[in-house]
């Protein structure tokens, strides 16, 4: 495990509920679902203290398509850590009911712009619920905050970047692998010529949903890529939400690895870029 693990188990949160410098976020939401749905099942019970984070609107760009959004710009990504009470001596907990995608998207975003304070509650909302520790109905309105984000460009790898980069790394798609494979019907499925479908639901427990053992994410990872820590790395997936899971695995087992934000969904609008099937 890496000296600072990026996820904290349920008894570890429970035991820091009520501490003035614990930000915690409820991310639920799910692909599409709007927010308002994701809402509604909040303000029915969260982890006490939790403020609604809305993964839609906060640490994403505004005005297109959620799946071809990239990560909010340095601007709007400072407004939203000053609208949810964030500040530099905070830590910030965030946990969803969906896999850990959208509490993982806002992960590695709040990374991305700086703030390392971060982590994710292994398991999530139904590991809490399972556990039979408080839920409450109460919303919290949080104090303006002051953290200013400030890129953290090795965590993300641009379009152009990519292309120039991708032949030289192991790339991970880790979407499903019925995405992956694509349908024979539809040119513009399938993934990138050179990625290695790597699941996020791989690094997962099945039933549980909770993160893999160290020992087990290290075997999951060598299996499928027997080079990985002797080579660069890249996360895909199909816009730039599976993917964070995989990079939470690899930081768990002290890998830090960029994320093609763009995934897929922008690839595929070129039709020059080459797309493969199978």
């Amino acid at each position: 495990m890496t000296e600072k693990s990026p996820l904290i188990s349920a008894d570890e949160l429970n035991d820091l509920l009520g501490q003035k410098n614990i930000k915690i976020f409820d991310v639920r939401g799910a692909w599409g679902k709007g927010a308002d749905e994701a809402l509604e099942q909040y303000n029915n019970g969260h982890i006490p203290d939790a403020v609604f984070l809305d993964w839609t609107k906060h640490f994403l760009e505004q005005g297109m398509a959620t799946n071809i959004a990239p990560v909010a710009s340095q601007e709007n990504a400072t407004a939203a850590f000053h609208e949810l009470g964030i500040s530099a001596d905070d830590t910030v907990i965030l946990y969803d009911d969906y896999h850990h995608m959208m509490a993982g998207r806002v992960w590695w975003a709040m990374q991305y712009w700086g703030f390392p304070n971060v982590r994710i509650l292994n398991g999530g909302w139904a590991h809490w619920k399972s556990k039979s520790f408080a839920s409450s109905t109460k919303t919290p309105v949080p104090t303006l905050g002051s953290f200013v984000a400030e890129e953290q460009s090795k965590l993300r790898t641009s379009l152009s970047d990519f292309i120039d980069t991708k032949d030289a790394a192991n790339v991970i798609d880790a979407r499903g692998p019925i995405g992956y494979l694509g349908d024979p019907k539809d040119p513009l499925t399938g993934h990138i010529p050179g990625a290695i479908n790597l699941s996020f639901r791989e690094v997962l427990d099945e039933d549980s949903i909770l993160f893999k053992s160290h020992a087990d994410l290290e075997k999951t990872f060598a299996t499928k890529l027997p080079n990985f820590k002797n080579k660069p790395l890249i996360a895909s997936c199909g816009s730039g939400y599976a993917a964070t899971i995989v990079l939470i695995a690899l930081q768990e087992i002290g890998i830090s690895a960029p994320l093609f934000d763009d995934s897929f969904a922008v690839w595929k609008q070129d039709p020059t870029r080459p797309i493969e099937q199978g």
